[in-house]
């Protein structure tokens, strides 16, 4: 058996074939002071921001959490193209030492490679996207409506801004499709958006919502939410950086209701958000919880576990589950409709276009339910043809075929990713040394 890995490591060191993707970071993304922007600040960055190849992070998935969020100028080297020739380089490098520890130390090396298996076990299918799970999903993405130019932006803006390690956080392109389309249709007055990150998932959302419609965006980094106010400026949103609960809390205070919330944030902590979300959903409103299938830590799969085992049992509200990108739950509050009133509307944003303190009034019913369900109708329309327009001859291109997961990690990337690692960690722990000596 000993001889059978050997020769199979050997293969894995050798083997070279498509280019290398990785699915996620390792980090987890948390949000988390509490300071509400204005509803939109576009930020500007000196041109001098955009990095030289040579100050980026050390490539690896680790790196998230040893290098600050960072989003370079404008008109920069694209962040994901230079990632992938760093890539090689390190592929390269990793390659050459472990072919020479084959050749001295034969039972260090398979120790490595076993480690690289162990790794992946861990990790489930995040790091290992079969052949056919990409075919799917090209599917999938090729069968739903193309992505507004306003998606086009945000997405091929965090790709080419953001070093490729911290891009690796940015939604699949099929879930923003289906997000979209779940909250046209919800017809929420009121989204929230809980880690927004760079704002492709927020962009989804703001482009199913009419003008007169409010979306809050929270993240815990003021580097991000300042970049998706910049992305989105052109769309009625606004954005909390702190802690999520302690934005959440406020809400709750303020006696804010919310129609739709998506919640992909810090998978350890999103049953505490959930609990805290669902206080602020209205009866019959739409939550969205991502990451419900694939976990880049086991912190991050043992949470997610137990929110398979307590959604299902919740009384308070209807779930049901997609296999759509990282995996998607849907779920609908229960706790509080009415069934004897087919026909209510819960006034979630006053007439004068201001949200807070409407928890407390009782929903519309009727006629006046009806004349509101109306409103937002040919509000929607209004905008769904005020967005065709722009996007009438715009040419796209970016989200729909690249990205994320669009292709299987090979074993040559395996290498790669394992070489990340280590030297992503051997980075941290000598800024760890530095600091603890003054240096």
């Amino acid at each position: 058996a000993f001889l059978i890995v050997a020769s199979c490591s050997a293969h894995v060191v050798r083997h070279v074939s498509r280019r290398l993707i990785v699915s996620a970071p390792l980090a987890s993304k948390r949000i988390g002071t509490l300071a509400r922007s204005a509803p939109v600040q576009r930020v500007k960055r000196p041109a001098s921001m955009c990095a030289e190849s040579n100050s980026l992070p050390p490539l690896g998935m680790t790196a998230m959490t040893a290098s600050p969020a960072t989003v370079n100028a404008a008109g920069c080297v694209s962040c994901e193209n230079e990632w992938l020739v760093r890539s090689k380089e390190t592929e390269a490098a990793e390659a050459e030492r472990l072919e020479e520890m084959r050749t001295s130390d034969l039972r260090g090396f398979v120790q490595e490679i076993y480690e690289y298996g162990m790794h992946m076990n861990d990790t489930q299918r995040q790091e290992l996207a079969l052949t056919p799970d990409l075919e799917l999903r090209r599917f999938i993405i090729d069968s739903s409506t193309p992505p507004s130019p306003l998606m086009e932006h945000v997405y091929n803006s965090t790709m080419q801004r953001v070093p490729y390690e911290q891009a690796c956080y940015i939604c699949g392109p099929e879930q923003a499709m289906l997000l979209r389309t779940l909250v046209a249709l919800a017809r929420p007055r009121q989204a929230l958006d809980i880690g927004c990150f760079t704002g492709y998932a927020s962009s989804a959302i703001a482009d199913a919502l009419p003008k007169e419609s409010m979306l809050t965006c929270l993240d815990i980094e003021p580097t991000w939410t300042e970049f998706a106010s910049e992305l989105l400026a052109d769309r009625n949103a606004s954005f909390v950086t702190g802690e999520a609960m302690d934005a959440l809390n406020a809400f709750e205070a303020e006696g804010r209701l919310f129609d739709f919330v998506c919640l992909d944030a810090d998978k350890p902590m999103h049953g505490e958000y959930y609990n805290a979300s669902l206080r602020l959903l209205r009866p019959g409103g739409l939550m969205i919880m991502f990451g419900m299938i694939l976990f880049p830590t086991i912190e991050d799969q043992q949470a997610m576990e137990r929110l398979h085992e307590i959604l299902p049992n919740d009384t308070r509200v209807s779930t049901a589950q997609l296999p759509v990108g990282c995996g998607i739950q849907m779920i609908v509050k229960n706790q509080g409709v009415d069934a004897t009133k087919p026909k209510q509307y819960y006034r979630t944003m006053r007439e004068d276009g201001t949200a807070g303190g409407l928890a407390a009034e009782a929903p519309l019913t009727g006629a006046e339910a009806e004349l509101q369900l109306r409103r937002y109708q040919i509000e929607s329309e209004l905008t769904s043809i005020e967005r065709l327009i722009e996007s009438a001859g715009v040419t796209l291109g970016g989200a729909a075929a690249t990205g994320p997961g669009t292709e299987a990690l090979t074993s040559s990337g395996l290498v790669a990713l394992a070489a990340a690692r280590r030297m992503a960690q051997e980075a941290a722990d000598a800024a760890a040394l530095a600091e603890e000596q003054g240096v």
